[in-house]
């Protein structure tokens, strides 16, 4: 039936509703939005408001009456059908259950079933005329995915008289708009300038709030509406958390910790890239390169602090911003080819010795449960030269004024192993 229903009524959802209906997704919506944005802000310099709304227990609350009013005014469906359909739309008792008792019945008439496969699709359907308001104001916009709707405009009068007939359609249908949640930003040329005191919404005697940024479908909006910094801050520290929840990873392969990334934490920093590509600065991309420098040292038990070039060397392991433009066929920019100069530049400032390393001669650490890759990794990037060497100022390369303090000898950043008068095994050395 799930599937009757669907092809029967897909051509009635509206190109705008990108909610649960095929070969539709959060980042289409979210596209639409940036692409608004960039024509009306930035290219008829025009602001635009952008009311996103909330829809009170939407899902539970939709009327299941009406919807089967329009489902007969179709025509097309056979009573067989309808009457199928009228049963599971009919009225259902609930019981709650906490482990010791059992509540009394309570009946639920309105809202889709929770959890029912056509449920989404029915919530669309019973929206599927929303266009229909906004034909006496052609410069307002709306954009659905499901519930989460928002309304754009460069007129705020626009906004405010088709939300009067958007509420009462929604009461039509047993909906109603929780109007503590519903926010409105005003988007303009690189979010300058404050607000102007007729920038006020107030719809039935309800103020609705103005703010300069809001979460929308996942990524996070700014006044400028094509800076993303605050989302790109967002998904790095998500990201990372992701990262620090791994407690095996340093025990895992490193071919199965690089599998764990692609899977567990990537999509978590990379959600929306294909929208905000254009938008990312050179620090965009270099705090977010920082969310497989952080993975990659907890894998090969390096603090976060340790030079993130010598992790992916070690590693042998691609740019995080490199591969994501290559997994979304990203376009090259200027930015792009500014930070992969500067990440090479900095690979080649690499002393040449670290390449001699035993972690980069034998891989072997590379294993899983390799309980000696905590002492290879870590000799390879700084070589326990603060143990050996006389000088007490901090230093990330030998000079000639590094002279082991066990053998007096000049030293190397890798005099370690070659000093015969040291008695520490490289084991013993990490441990420390």
């Amino acid at each position: 039936m799930s599937n009757r229903l669907y092809s029967q009524l897909i051509d009635l959802i509206p190109a705008n509703q990108f909610g649960f209906v095929k070969g539709r997704s959060t980042i289409q919506a979210v596209q639409v939005l940036v692409d608004e944005i960039n024509f009306v802000v930035y290219e008829q310099k025009m602001p635009l408001y952008a009311l996103f709304l909330d829809v009170k227990k939407a899902f539970d609350s939709v009327s299941r009456y009406f919807i089967f009013e329009e489902l007969v005014g179709t025509g097309r469906f056979s009573v067989g059908e309808l009457n199928l359909l009228a049963e599971m739309l009919d009225a259902n008792l609930l019981t709650v259950r906490d482990g010791i008792s059992v509540s009394e019945s309570i009946v639920q008439s309105n809202g889709v079933k929770q959890g029912g496969s056509m449920s989404p699709f029915l919530f669309n359907f019973a929206l599927s005329d929303i266009n229909s308001i906004f034909v006496d104001f052609p410069d307002v916009k709306i954009i659905l995915y499901a519930d989460d709707m928002v309304l754009l405009s460069s007129s705020l009068d626009d906004i405010r008289r088709s939300l009067e007939l958007l509420i009462d359609y929604f009461a039509f249908r047993d909906l109603e708009l929780n109007f503590d949640k519903c926010k409105i930003m005003k988007f303009r040329n690189k979010g300058r300038g404050r607000l102007a005191k007729s920038d006020t919404l107030i719809v039935k005697n309800e103020p609705i709030e103005f703010v300069s940024e809001f979460t929308y479908l996942g990524v996070v909006f700014q006044s400028s509406g094509i800076s993303f910094s605050k989302h790109i801050a967002k998904k790095v520290r998500a990201a990372i958390l992701a990262t620090a929840a791994l407690k095996s990873l340093p025990k895992s392969s490193l071919s199965t910790a690089l599998k764990i990334f692609d899977l567990a934490v990537a999509p978590i920093a990379s959600y929306g890239i294909q929208v905000i590509w254009p938008y990312l600065t050179l620090h965009d991309l270099n705090k977010l390169e920082t969310v497989k420098s952080r993975f990659l040292k907890k894998a090969l038990c390096l603090s976060k602090f340790m030079k993130s070039r010598l992790a992916y060397e070690l590693a042998d392991s691609e740019f995080f911003i490199e591969k994501l433009a290559s997994q979304f066929s990203l376009p090259e920019s200027p930015t792009f080819d500014k930070f992969i100069d500067n990440q090479l530049f900095k690979i080649s400032e690499i002393d040449p010795a670290f390449y001699g390393a035993p972690a980069m001669v034998d891989q072997s650490w590379k294993n899983v449960c390799y309980t000696m890759r905590h002492a290879l990794t870590r000799h390879a990037c700084h070589g326990f030269h603060f143990l050996l060497c006389k000088r007490k100022i901090y230093h990330t390369s030998a000079t000639k004024e590094c002279v082991c303090k066990l053998c007096d000898k000049e030293t190397d950043f890798y005099h370690f192993l070659s000093c015969d008068k040291n008695d520490l095994s490289l084991s013993q050395a990490a441990n420390l």
